[in-house]
């Protein structure tokens, strides 16, 4: 037997002992976000990789260019936008069907460092307590500034967070009660356990829903700090300050608090969470000016939320 046949054996045996991690990434009416952040887990140093694309009812000028420009790619169609959570779910079903032993969740308008899939299963293999992992995330228009590094929350009072505190010495793994479903990966047993995204919502506050029944179910979540990915931040609804991320912010919040609060301190998470509400309003208008639309979309969203 050749030395070359040998080391063809080894790299297969190597391979075969590795976790299958599936990547799920959600596409909405972005085609060329979705290719930059497809391109950037292609080059991805964890071979075990395997890569879906949802996409959630996008127009059909749109979803034709997506199948232009990823022709060796999975996409699987949905014919309406189901929302992020329930988008999310189609392709971690998908995954998990195909025997993945992770589930890796990406936004579209972001790309990964190379390092990162890789640094996140080695956490999850070193601890099996660990039901989700995250990277730092850091803004795409700024590289060097982190835009979010997983939040410790103060008891049930979720307004009251607080991010890592990221200067040096960081561990390599510090564990956190909420990642971001921006880039989050989950373990088989976990999702099996606990469930998907709760289709309650349909953008934000879906991601800190899991994490708070990953926790209530015994499983630790992770921050992963040598890991990186960069975020074009809400790019597919129009930015940080769109109305439409408002109202989809405050309908999601009320609705998470009504699942997991009661009581006082149901109460105080709703006065914590108007008053960060007036202060964010007021230093819109004092830095931007009024924005009917923003006013309009943020009393929706409280009415529905509300209903819900």
């Amino acid at each position: 037997m050749s030395r070359l046949t040998v080391l063809n054996c080894e790299v297969r045996a190597y391979l075969k002992k590795l976790p299958l991690v599936g990547a799920v990434v959600l596409n909405w009416n972005r085609p060329e976000d979705t290719r930059l952040c497809v391109e950037s887990l292609k080059a991805s140093s964890y071979p075990m990789l395997k890569i879906v694309v949802v996409d959630n009812g996008s127009d059909v000028v749109q979803y034709k260019r997506l199948t232009q420009i990823l022709t060796d790619v999975e996409i699987i169609r949905s014919e309406v936008n189901l929302g992020f959570g329930k988008g999310n779910n189609i392709g971690i079903r998908h995954v998990l069907q195909q025997g993945a032993a992770y589930v890796l969740l990406v936004n579209n308008d972001a790309v990964v460092d190379p390092q990162m899939v890789g640094m996140l299963v080695n956490a999850m293999e070193s601890d099996p307590l660990i039901g989700a992992a995250g990277p730092i995330i850091y803004y795409l228009s700024e590289p060097e500034k982190v835009w979010f590094a997983g939040y410790r929350f103060r008891g049930n009072l979720y307004v009251l967070r607080r991010g890592l505190h990221l200067k040096p010495p960081l561990k390599s793994i510090e564990y956190v009660d909420f990642i971001s479903g921006c880039g989050m990966l989950l373990r088989k047993e976990t999702i099996e356990q606990v469930g998907e995204f709760s289709p309650e919502y349909f953008m934000y506050y879906e991601d800190l829903d899991l994490c708070v029944r990953i926790r209530k179910a015994g499983w630790k979540i992770a921050c992963v700090t040598g890991a990186k990915m960069w975020h074009a931040v809400s790019a597919s609804v129009g930015g940080i300050e769109s109305p439409i991320k408002q109202y989809y912010q405050v309908r999601s919040s009320l609705i998470f608090y009504r699942r997991h609060t009661n009581g006082f301190v149901f109460f105080v998470n709703i006065c914590l969470r108007i008053i960060h509400a007036v202060y964010s309003s007021i230093r819109y208008l004092l830095t931007k000016g009024l924005n009917s639309d923003l006013v309009k979309y943020y009393l929706r969203g409280i009415k529905e939320g509300v209903k819900n």
